[in-house]
């Protein structure tokens, strides 16, 4: 492995979405990314804590990033995205996108769940 993985919930139609823009996105080819029911089989340490706990960003050192801190690692590691990733890195917006990232997080659900958005 010499790239960092992204490892999304593939249960998950939001997640697999979002995962598709970042392929789009990574023009470079510097990211991979895994389903997280294979990532936790290859990677044990990628399974610490609940899947809903967010969004995994495994580095080829081995550590994790979750949730608004692997959505920054991504960023910066996409051309496009390290133009605006750098904010992140400073603590009230830090602060922000980690609870941005929290409502966003919630209103992701497993394949044929209910989904949470109301019905128009």
């Amino acid at each position: 492995m010499n790239k960092p993985i992204v490892v999304y919930d593939d249960t998950c139609g939001m997640c697999r979405n979002s995962t598709r823009w970042v392929r789009r996105l990574d023009w470079l080819r510097r990211l991979d990314d895994l389903g997280y029911s294979q990532a936790v089989e290859r990677y044990p340490e990628i399974g610490r804590g609940a899947v809903g706990d967010g969004l995994r960003l495994r580095y080829t050192d081995g550590s994790v990033a979750i949730g608004v801190d692997a959505v920054r690692g991504i960023a910066m590691r996409t051309p496009l995205g390290a133009l605006g990733a750098w904010v992140l890195y400073i603590p009230p917006f830090h602060g922000l996108g980690a609870r941005g990232y929290a409502v966003l997080a919630r209103r992701r659900r497993p394949e044929g769940a209910a989904c949470p958005l109301p019905a128009r």
